[in-house]
């Protein structure tokens, strides 16, 4: 059933609501932030002196090394984390969690080019106030910009009942 800022494709498949969207980053946010703290950790610490590290010394990085080595680092490891996911099984951790996922537009899985375009368009649209986003409540077809311009779409893939979910009837019968 779609409601609100869902809709239903040709095939079938549900669009994910903006919300879902939204929601799967906070959750991707979270672990991404204790990734890039691990790379940030092992980057600074293989770039630190030794002599400042040997007597505990206060070190401070240049800029330089800052904006040429760590913010590039970052944003590659958030590139490799969503693009990995997204090529391996159409969906990042949050994005399983949310029961979202992304594919092409005709449906199939993406690649590891289509992936990482997408990824750059979503950070380019991200980073100008969120438009690439905002996008999608006034899109026809409920698509982010970035979706349209990589050619991808996220679906909302309901959750199927597993071997150990209690059934509503199960629940009903209950002694106790």
């Amino acid at each position: 059933m779609a409601t609100g800022t869902e809709q239903t494709t040709a095939a079938g498949k549900t669009q994910a609501h903006l919300w879902r969207r939204l929601a799967a980053m906070v959750y991707d946010g979270l672990l991404l932030l204790a990734l890039n703290f691990l790379v940030a950790f092992v980057l600074i610490r293989l770039l630190t002196p030794t002599s400042a590290a040997l007597h505990q010394s206060l070190f401070v990085l240049p800029d330089t090394v800052r904006h040429l080595i760590l913010l590039p680092a970052i944003l590659l490891t958030t590139a490799l984390f969503y693009s990995f996911f997204w090529v391996r099984n159409q969906q990042t951790l949050g994005m399983q969690t949310w029961h979202i996922r992304v594919e092409s537009i005709e449906g199939k899985p993406l690649g590891w080019l289509d992936a990482l375009r997408r990824f750059f368009w979503a950070v380019l649209g991200f980073s100008i106030a969120g438009i690439g986003y905002w996008w999608q409540l006034f899109d026809r077809q409920h698509l982010c910009l970035h979706d349209r311009i990589s050619r991808t779409r996220v679906i909302f893939q309901p959750p199927q009942r597993g071997l150990f979910q209690a059934t509503p009837q199960s629940r009903s019968s209950v002694k106790v």
